[in-house]
């Protein structure tokens, strides 16, 4: 790295930020850290007190893992959402806790810069599944990203915070028969973990935190512009998007984001990097889980491929399967729990006949189509977006289930942006579903751990869901031409002009995309069909238990990474408990 004397402020902080990143991963020293960050013009004290921690959490975790302990007390397989929370919270309590990652350290510059979370896509960090093309989508192979890198979803995706509708939560605890999964708990660990730096809300928000959130900061124009065009149609605005939200028909307000100092804030950073120097805690990068280890009907650690080599590492108490709706349930049908003849199909003898294992699978669709040219070239402030609202396709559903997005970027799908073609300067207004009816299923491809799963995603394949994607359509329009938003429209470059029926149609199917919020594959219930009971509980087995987006009996009606904290908050909450 070459230091410039008297850098601008704004590349002083990229470079320091770079310059953090480094240490934590292992490519700088702590005395050249040093250096360059004084040069930087950071101070003596500030820079010391950083060096120490950082340096005493890296070195305490290189040797960590390169002398693996016989018997852990819980291993968290996954460092995403929930599984760093899940981890930060063990080991605050003295539990003995090996946190498993598949990915690397979250250092990269494209994690820590939130305006670069698009430049992750595609890349080592995410896992690159792509759903099975289904006529639903007119035949299209539709991208199904997922954090693979230490802190998952947090670290790659738009750094959007937001609770779900109350609704979604009290429909968690009616499947799971359990209150504790309910609107009134998740409101009150909402509090209790957020740094809220917005309007004080007492009712709603907490201060103190481990999590910072703040309201989008010093957005461009053309977000607040968006919330006049909804009040002129005489839609809810709020102050804030979460708060009193939760219990309402639906409105719009501008983003509470994860970004401090114009950095990211992901749950790696906030939950694990305070306890990083424990001596109870074991951070594992690099290393895929293959299968759970099982004698006698319980799970007692997993096998884990590392650096070339097979490494059977052992729980005590639990292992805690924490990667997500697509890899939750591989492992768990990689090891012998799912459909018994897909096992068998798959060459695998069965271990518990569990047929719910990987179905149920959901996901939000981003439509990207609506799209407008700006009279001049468009920048983008934070993450690119800053305003969105929640609406209801139709009056009589209990709960929104459309999220309109305002993105200061041309998104559009490759199906519209081939044919409309939208220009640099552009921006777009999409639709979203968060209340698809829509299933589709996670299957193993073969018995070979790397190999990648099978998504069938099934998106639109229920005609509900077309239908309530074409009114978001008609109210995304509605807003984007508005009088409010005239100083940034030159022209609506897509779909520039009323649709027929058949016709809108089809542009629902070629514009879907998701907002890769996969959910549902480890189902929580009450019912003995269910993967997991209250507890999240493996049903038929002892000693593991599953803690992400996979349980959810249903998605939540919004971006699903606050959802997730409290799903790896609530699984520390019972494995501490007494």
């Amino acid at each position: 790295m070459t230091i410039r004397k008297d850098p601008p402020p704004a590349l002083r902080e990229a470079m320091l930020d770079k310059l953090e990143a480094a240490l934590v991963s292992g490519r700088i020293g702590r005395r050249r850290f040093l250096q360059w960050s004084l040069a930087l013009g950071a101070s003596l004290a500030a820079t010391r007190a950083l060096a120490d921690v950082l340096d005493e959490a890296r070195a305490n975790q290189d040797a960590r893992a390169a002398s693996l302990a016989a018997e852990y007390d819980v291993i968290v397989c996954g460092g995403g959402t929930s599984g760093c929370t899940l981890a930060g919270r063990l080991a605050e309590a003295g539990v003995n806790t090996l946190l498993i990652e598949a990915g690397d350290w979250d250092t990269a510059p494209s994690v820590l810069d939130p305006r670069q979370w698009f430049m992750n896509l595609g890349t080592d960090r995410d896992w690159g599944d792509v759903a099975t093309p289904t006529a639903s989508v007119n035949g299209r192979a539709i991208p199904s990203h997922m954090g693979h890198v230490l802190g998952g979803g947090s670290s790659i995706n738009a750094t959007i915070w937001v609770r779900a509708h109350k609704n979604d939560y009290d429909g968690w605890a009616a499947a799971a028969g359990d209150p504790a999964w309910g609107y009134d708990n998740a409101l009150a660990t909402f509090k209790r973990v957020e740094n809220w730096q917005g309007a004080p809300s007492p009712e709603y928000r907490g201060t103190g935190g481990k999590i910072w959130v703040q309201p989008a900061l010093d957005p461009l124009p053309i977000a607040p512009a968006m919330l006049d065009a909804v009040k002129g149609l005489g839609l809810p605005v709020y102050d804030d998007l979460n708060g009193a939200r939760e219990t309402s028909v639906g409105g719009f307000a501008l983003m509470n984001q994860i970004i401090r100092d114009g950095r990211r804030s992901n749950m790696a950073k906030d939950y694990l990097y305070p306890v990083l120097s424990l001596p109870n805690l074991t951070v594992l990068v690099n290393a895929r889980v293959d299968r759970l280890l099982i004698d006698g009907g319980r799970v007692v650690g997993v096998d884990v491929s590392r650096g070339g080599e097979t490494l059977s590492l052992r729980a005590g108490r639990e292992v805690v399967l924490a990667q997500g709706a697509i890899r939750s349930p591989k492992t768990l049908m990689l090891s012998g729990i799912g459909d018994r003849e897909h096992l068998a199909a798959m060459g695998i003898d069965p271990v518990v006949h569990a047929p719910e294992v990987g179905r149920n699978f959901q996901d939000h669709i981003l439509h990207g189509g609506c799209i407008w040219e700006s009279p001049e070239q468009m920048t983008y402030a934070n993450s690119g977006a800053n305003a969105s609202g929640f609406w209801k396709s139709d009056p009589a559903l209990d709960t929104p289930d459309l999220n309109l997005v305002q993105i200061e970027l041309p998104y559009a799908s490759e199906v519209i942006a081939k044919e409309y073609a939208p220009p640099g300067n552009a921006w777009a207004l999409c639709a979203g579903l968060v209340g698809p009816k829509s299933r589709g299923e996670v299957r193993l491809a073969s018995a070979d751990p790397v190999a990648a799963p099978i998504v069938t995603a099934n998106f639109l394949s229920h005609p509900d869901d077309v239908a309530a994607l074409m009114v978001g359509i008609d109210l995304c329009r509605q807003i984007g031409n508005a009088p409010a938003m005239a100083p940034w429209v030159k022209r609506e470059v897509a779909p520039g002009r009323d649709l027929d029926a058949a016709a809108k149609a089809d542009f629902v199917r070629n514009g879907a995309t998701t907002f890769f919020h996969q959910v549902g594959t480890c189902r929580m219930g009450s019912d003995d069909a269910s993967v997991v009971d209250a507890s999240l509980k493996v049903r038929g087995i002892e000693g593991l238990r599953v803690a992400d987006g996979s349980i959810m009996p249903k998605t939540v009606s919004c971006a699903t990474m606050a959802s997730c904290v409290f799903i790896g908050e609530r699984m520390a909450d019972i494995l501490t408990a007494g």
